[in-house]
């Protein structure tokens, strides 16, 4: 059998397959046997007649076209084993060139090769915010919050500071398309402190009474949460249903109420290092987005489509898990959007390409940076989330870590090494890499960081070409 390879783009390899005379007759022959068994030869038994009488019968090109599945096939898994090749989706059959010798070519999609150049040189400041003593106390206001109680009012009164007011609200926002003259009110909370209520709206519910009702008109920030209506004049219409005293606890009780073992100045430095920690996780998930983003930007890439249309397909149905929570089928999900599900998968497709790529690089990093994770990180990582459990459930939950949930548990250790050497890398401080080659089965620990593209199987691709 003789194979020619070519290397074409997007990781496919095409296989021009020549099988040599004898394979090619004993296929005849095989093919010969199955006909005689299939269609009744006069004179002879079912199966008994011999290759000259088929092929007289029903002439050479069908016993040819009788031949060519089998013969395909099975030269083209012999091809794969021969050439060491390994196929990361379903080949397809380009076509039969020759009868005579029998020639045929196939493509193969194979592993995609990726270059991600000089990573190490791409630059990202980690930009610490500092936490203010403003950030502290809204934080301490909000662990406070948590212990609030509500009294209904002795005796009717106006909306007074600290507050808290059931209303009827209906919000139009200016010059918006579609507006509508009298917007359906409706019912909300709202607590009555000031900073947590646009001024103009604060100030306008300051004072008013149960079965009063009111139009007020804010400018909104140009740094409102809600894009939609920032730096616009927003009108409120509001009718206050009831109001209710807020009980807040006195300060030096804040320590018992949260179960905190120590003083008020303790819980407030806690709080403090809290905050802290969440702004250094904010910059460094900020840093990390954007070293990730200029690392797949200065990568070359060569993928095969079946990689990219396989993570299409899992994004669908991820999909479809979460709305099957809430009772509702991917036909369902389908017939809502007006789409096929082949056009569902399309859709993804620019999603699906993003991630394929991320996860590529990602793993090409490890691969080069030699990252790998031993026994006792994996171990030490089984029993630090094992703290966040209580004594009775550990041993239950332990089987489980040291089973089947194992490799999540690897994958989450390589995950954080990651991350920390992309943050040093991004910021310059990352250690040089030692004299000895990285470990090319250092990527294998499942996906890394924000990488979510699992391995293609090979042996599934290897069975037949399909036309």
């Amino acid at each position: 059998m003789k194979i020619t390879t070519e290397k074409l783009p997007k990781s496919l390899l095409s296989l021009q397959i020549e099988l040599d005379k004898e394979r090619f007759e004993r296929g005849l022959d095989q093919a010969a046997r199955r006909l005689s068994q299939k269609y009744p030869i006069h004179g002879f038994r079912p199966g008994k007649a011999p290759r000259f009488m088929i092929e007289r019968t029903f002439g050479r090109e069908a016993l040819i076209e009788e031949a060519s599945e089998d013969l395909i096939n099975k030269a083209f898994r012999d091809a794969i084993k021969q050439e060491k090749i390994e196929p990361v989706g379903q080949a397809s059959l380009q076509g039969i060139d020759s009868s005579d010798p029998f020639t045929f070519t196939v493509h193969v999609p194979v592993p995609p090769t990726v270059n991600v150049g000089d990573y190490r040189s791409i630059r990202v400041p980690l930009e610490l915010e500092e936490v203010t003593d403003e950030q502290l106390e809204r934080a301490m206001e909000v662990v406070r919050d948590r212990h609030v109680v509500l009294k209904e009012l002795d005796e009717s009164r106006p909306a007074q500071e600290g507050d808290q007011l059931k209303v009827r609200l209906a919000t139009i926002v200016a010059g918006e398309e579609g507006e509508q003259a009298d917007p359906e009110p409706e019912e909300q909370t709202l607590d009555l402190v000031k900073g947590r209520l646009v001024d103009e709206l604060y100030d306008g519910l300051i004072g008013m009474s149960v079965g009063e009702s009111k139009e007020i008109v804010a400018k909104m920030p140009d740094d409102h949460s809600n894009e939609q209506v920032r730096g616009k004049e927003v009108t409120f219409k509001v009718e206050v249903i009831e109001i209710q005293e807020r009980m807040l606890p006195d300060w030096e009780e804040l320590p018992t109420l949260e179960g905190f073992d120590g003083t008020l100045d303790e819980l407030r430095a806690k709080t403090r290092a809290d905050l802290e920690r969440a702004a250094k996780d904010s910059a460094e998930r900020k840093a990390l987005d954007t070293y990730i983003d200029r690392l797949v930007e200065q990568t070359e890439f060569d993928i095969p489509d079946v990689m990219i249309q396989e993570r299409a397909h899992e994004l669908l149905h991820e999909q479809e898990r979460q709305f099957s929570r809430y009772g509702i089928t991917l036909d369902q999900m389908l017939q809502y959007r007006g789409q096929t599900h082949d056009q569902a998968v399309e859709a993804l497709l620019p999603e699906a390409e993003r991630q394929t790529k991320v996860t590529l690089a990602l793993r090409e990093v490890v691969r080069q940076e030699g990252l790998d994770i031993s026994q006792e990180e994996i171990q030490a990582e089984v029993g630090r989330m094992l703290l966040d459990y209580d004594e009775e459930e550990r041993e239950s939950v332990a089987q489980l870590l040291q089973g089947q949930l194992l490799p999540s548990v690897a994958n989450s250790v390589l995950d954080r090494k990651l991350r920390e050497r992309l943050i040093a890398i991004a910021t310059g401080t990352a250690p040089e890499l030692g004299e000895q080659a990285p470990p090319a089965e250092a990527a294998d620990a499942d996906q890394p960081a924000d990488a979510d593209q699992p391995e293609a199987e090979p042996e599934t691709a290897a069975a037949k070409p399909t036309e």
